[in-house]
């Protein structure tokens, strides 16, 4: 017999893939890379998640880290630590913030085989300009509801996530679907609480994504990820409402930084982007520039 959930999600498979066509993809377009902070210091070597708040630069490690952020400086210098009072960091990979909160996305699933998703909020009143700080949490946990079994082979779930912003009130997080490559869009609430959550839309961006931000104007969506360590961003735009798929979307591939392996992702200002790189044997741990104005036809 076919379960409910199952039956669930083969309808959304098929009235995803027999929805209206979205208003507009742009393809072969590019932009090159522009050096912004060449290096990071060692102790963030992989800076899984980006952010700027209060004229720091934001990041952490993934899993096997400490559960802490590293505000750092445009010279790559910590200049903050914080740590986050009895939490954990089994696969921390988002960072997001509203005008009074911070949120860590504590969702990397590469085997797809955890039941301890969880969101860690944290109130910025009570980020300091201390060097070494503590500072409580809430917890927002989740779990997908058709998920029905919690062991994958390496690689090849589709509940692994690694992407979040914040939006209108609520979180919303795409996911990094090892299986079609493709992102199924999910909603949370920031307050703290237990949730299940179903995806609510999909896209196919051909690849995986590993990092999202909302332009300051909240008029631009854009999904930073990686196929065959070839990178690029997909920015959405003209949006109803919070339905991020349904607005014009276009692919931009990142030149000059094939094979690095791109993480976090955030707006400088409306027209700017800068995109983290984890070390790794072709590259250092630093921040790279691309200026939106700057772009140009190419193959992606």
């Amino acid at each position: 017999m076919i379960n409910i959930h199952s039956c669930l999600l083969l309808m959304f498979v098929f009235f995803s893939c027999s929805s209206p066509v979205k208003k507009e993809i742009t393809t072969g377009l590019s932009i090159q890379a522009e050096e912004y902070i060449p290096e990071v210091a060692d102790k963030i070597n992989e800076i899984s998640g980006l952010l700027i708040f209060d004229d720091h630069f934001w990041g952490f490690n993934d899993s096997g880290g400490k559960n802490e952020l590293y505000g750092f400086n445009k010279s790559g210098k910590i200049k903050v630590e914080v740590e986050l009072d009895d939490a954990k960091n089994r696969d921390w990979e988002s960072i997001t913030q509203t005008d009074k909160h911070i949120f860590v996305g504590d969702f990397g699933n590469n085997m797809g085989n955890r039941d301890n998703l969880r969101i860690y909020k944290i109130k910025k009143k009570d980020i300091s300009d201390k060097d070494e700080q503590k500072v409580d949490v809430k917890e927002i946990e989740f779990s997908y509801s058709n998920q029905e079994r919690f062991h994958y082979f390496d690689k090849a779930t589709p509940f692994d996530c690694e992407a979040m912003v914040a939006f209108k009130n609520n979180l919303y997080l795409f996911s990094k679907n090892w299986r079609d490559r493709t992102t199924w869009l999910y909603q949370l609430p920031t307050k703290k609480g237990e949730y299940e959550i179903a995806a609510t839309d999909t896209f196919n961006v051909k690849g995986l994504v590993t990092g999202a931000d909302i332009s300051p104007d909240k008029k631009t969506l854009a999904l930073v990820g990686y196929e065959n360590y070839v990178s690029y961003i997909w920015l959405f735009t003209d949006f109803p409402g919070d339905r991020f798929f349904e607005g014009n979307s276009k692919v931009i591939h990142l030149k000059g930084i094939d094979g690095a392996q791109t993480e976090g992702i955030c707006f400088l200002n409306n027209d700017t982007i800068l995109v983290s790189c984890e070390q790794t044997n072709a590259y250092k741990q630093q921040v790279f520039l691309f200026d939106l104005n700057k772009l140009s036809d190419a193959t992606h």
